[in-house]
C-alpha cells in the first residue's frame, strides 16, 4: 500500500509518548493489532488539542475518517513505552492523510507504521467541506 509505504519516510510535525497497558495487550500477550489504530487516534487527538482543536470542532467543522492502513513491524509488550509521530501525506480540498510512525522509545524499534485517510465534515449538513485555515496551517507544520 503506497499510503503506508509513505509513513516511512515523512517530516513528523508532532510526537507523543504513550505506555502500553494491561488492556491492551492481547492473546498473545502483547500489543493487540486493533489497539494500533487507537494509538493513532490518541496521538491524532492530541495533536488537534496541542493547538485548541478537536475532531469535532477544526474550525467551521469536524473531522471523519474515510478509510485506515497500518503495517505491523514489530511486537510491544505491557508497560513498554511508546513513541507515536505524526506527519502529513497528501493534503486537498476536504481530504487530507496523515502518517504514523509507532517505535518502542527505548529501543527505536519499529512497531507500526500507518496512514488514516480524513475528511473535513460537516456533521449538521451531512457533507463534506473544505479544510478551514487553521487545520490548514497545521497540516503545513507551520505549528511544530
Amino acid at each position: 500500500m503506497s499510503r503506508v509505504s509513505e509513513a516511512e519516510n515523512f517530516a513528523s510535525i508532532f510526537s507523543c509518548s504513550l505506555q502500553v497497558r494491561v488492556s491492551d495487550l492481547n492473546y498473545g500477550n502483547h500489543v493487540g493489532n486493533d489497539r494500533i489504530l487507537g494509538y493513532m487516534h490518541e496521538a491524532r487527538v492530541l495533536w488537534l488539542a496541542s493547538d485548541g482543536l478537536s475532531e469535532i470542532d477544526v474550525g467551521s467543522c469536524g473531522t471523519i475518517m474515510t478509510s485506515a492502513a497500518v503495517d505491523y513491524k514489530s511486537q510491544a509488550f505491557l508497560q513498554q513505552q511508546l513513541t507515536i509521530e505524526l506527519g502529513v501525506g497528501c493534503v486537498a480540498g476536504s481530504r487530507f492523510t496523515l502518517l504514523y510512525r509507532i517505535y518502542r522509545t527505548d529501543s527505536g524499534c519499529q512497531v507500526a507504521t500507518g496512514a488514516t485517510d480524513m475528511c473535513c465534515f460537516d456533521y449538521q449538513r451531512q457533507r463534506p467541506v473544505r479544510i478551514p485555515g487553521k487545520l490548514s496551517t497545521l497540516l503545513q507544520g507551520d505549528n511544530a
